[in-house]
């Protein structure tokens, strides 16, 4: 028993200083510089061409998380003055002043417009968000910034190995998730939904090719995107297809910017998968700086309880960026169908839902329906899109149309859901329950009844 203690020891013991041992901090001050950049870039589109305004501003509605109802939808002029304080914070990180005070305040911000609409959500601004949380505490700033020039305790040309570990641990989620998401039978059997996309006039713009509607070219992008997620992160790790991969990855990227409409991801992922090469590549590249010299020291280390400390909150981030995309096996049915814990675990373009949704106003007594003609006029297009792939979503729109009624005086009456839903091709169906009152029906992260199971691919 003692011996096993002993080796337990000995190999935490080599897990920590490998954690804890100097490398280049040129990546990630490479990384830092584009990451700062892109955000700037990105949030400046959101508030000069007027997704702002049309993803949070105009909206009459707003699809709320769990647990975080009460967060609420700014005034107009404040909202904007968050967007132009967040452009700055970005710029901030990327010049490395004030860099944790400012990767604090952009977390702070960006998690509050993530949580401000559900209909907005995006993976990528979910791993904008995860990545800005992890820059608060990667020691990003040691070099190639505005901190380290003013301060020079700060300064130095190495970080422990563990930030870098962190960040190349963060990008490979995406990726490894990504792939497990498509291993199924629509995506690899059916080749669905990639073949509907394709087979879609505007894909691809100029870039449209012949081939595009073919089935054979269907299959193989889906094979090809499921083999490309998984494979990518070993080949990245790996130093003889390293170069291979990220050129690879790239062109996978750019590919993706002209097949769909996705922002700033692929250029995002682009820069972060640059953290695979050697730490010092950026000054092997002439990028940034010269090589740091033999005089040159690391700052100070921590260590004892502190490190033990830092270890146990490493190893519980990975363990929720693990555990989070797996969570849909809690709930019973196809999760691409019931969207029950769907979000926030990278299934990432693997299903498309198309249908509608009608709601009716019940009588309890004489249970007389009556068709609420238009109820949806209230909601964008984005949000009735994104409301008809959503059971959560028709839910609290039937609370909000409750509540409307109520307001003009109309009582005693249910709200039900009339649907009729098609997943990756397959013939329409209902997804919810006709015969449940939507309007008395509680949020819950519990498995929700009222969803339809999912018929069989005939």
């Amino acid at each position: 028993m003692s011996d096993q203690r002993q080796r337990g020891t000995s190999r935490f013991a080599s897990l920590e200083r490998r954690l804890w041992a100097p490398v280049d901090a040129a990546s990630l001050v490479f990384f830092r510089l584009g990451f700062g950049l892109l955000m700037v870039w990105d949030l400046l589109h959101y508030v000069l061409d007027g997704r702002l305004e049309r993803l949070y501003a105009q909206p009459l509605v707003h699809f709320t998380f769990y647990g975080f109802d009460w967060v609420k939808v700014a005034p107009d002029g404040i909202l904007r003055l968050i967007f132009w304080l967040l452009v700055g914070l970005a710029a901030a990180i990327a010049a490395g002043l004030w860099y944790r005070l400012a990767a604090a305040l952009f977390a702070v911000g960006y998690g509050y417009v993530l949580l401000l609409d559900a209909a907005a959500y995006n993976n990528h601004n979910y791993l904008i968000l995860l990545l800005a949380i992890l820059l608060i505490f990667v020691p990003a700033h040691r070099a190639g910034s505005l901190d380290a020039l003013r301060r020079r305790d700060l300064r130095s040309p190495v970080v422990p190995a563990w930030a870098l570990w962190l960040l190349r641990f963060q990008v490979g989620v995406p990726y490894f998730f990504g792939g497990v998401a498509k291993l199924n039978y629509d995506w690899l059997v059916a080749a669905q939904p990639m073949r509907m996309w394709l087979e879609t006039d505007n894909l691809g713009g100029s870039l449209r090719l012949a081939f595009f509607d073919r089935p054979w070219f269907a299959a193989f992008m889906s094979w090809g995107g499921a083999l490309f997620d998984l494979a990518v992160v070993p080949l990245l790790l790996w130093r003889r297809t390293r170069l291979a991969a990220f050129l690879l990855a790239s062109a996978f990227h750019v590919a993706n910017s002209h097949l769909f409409n996705i922002g700033v991801f692929p250029w995002l992922m682009i820069c972060a998968t640059t953290l695979y090469f050697a730490p010092d590549w950026p000054r092997r590249s002439g990028l940034i700086g010269r090589p740091p010299g033999r005089r040159a020291r690391p700052a100070k280390a921590i260590a004892g309880r502190r490190r033990r400390l830092s270890l146990a909150l490493l190893g519980a981030w990975v363990a929720i960026q693990v555990l989070m995309p797996l969570r849909h096996w809690l709930y019973p049915g196809n999760v691409d169908w019931t969207d029950e814990a769907h979000r926030f675990s990278w299934r990432m373009k693997v299903r498309d839902k198309q249908g509608e949704v009608r709601f009716m106003l019940v009588d309890h007594r004489t249970r007389k329906a009556t068709l609420l003609n238009g109820a949806e006029a209230v909601l964008t297009p984005r949000q009735r899109r994104m409301m008809t792939q959503d059971p959560e979503m028709i839910r609290q729109f039937a609370h909000y149309l409750a509540a409307r009624l109520a307001e003009r005086g109309v009582e005693g009456g249910e709200i039900h859901a009339l649907t009729r839903i098609s997943l990756n091709g397959r013939p329409p169906q209902a997804l919810i329950d006709p015969e449940v009152d939507l309007a008395a029906e509680p949020p819950s992260l519990l498995p929700r009844r009222w969803i339809v199971p999912l018929e069989p691919r005939r």
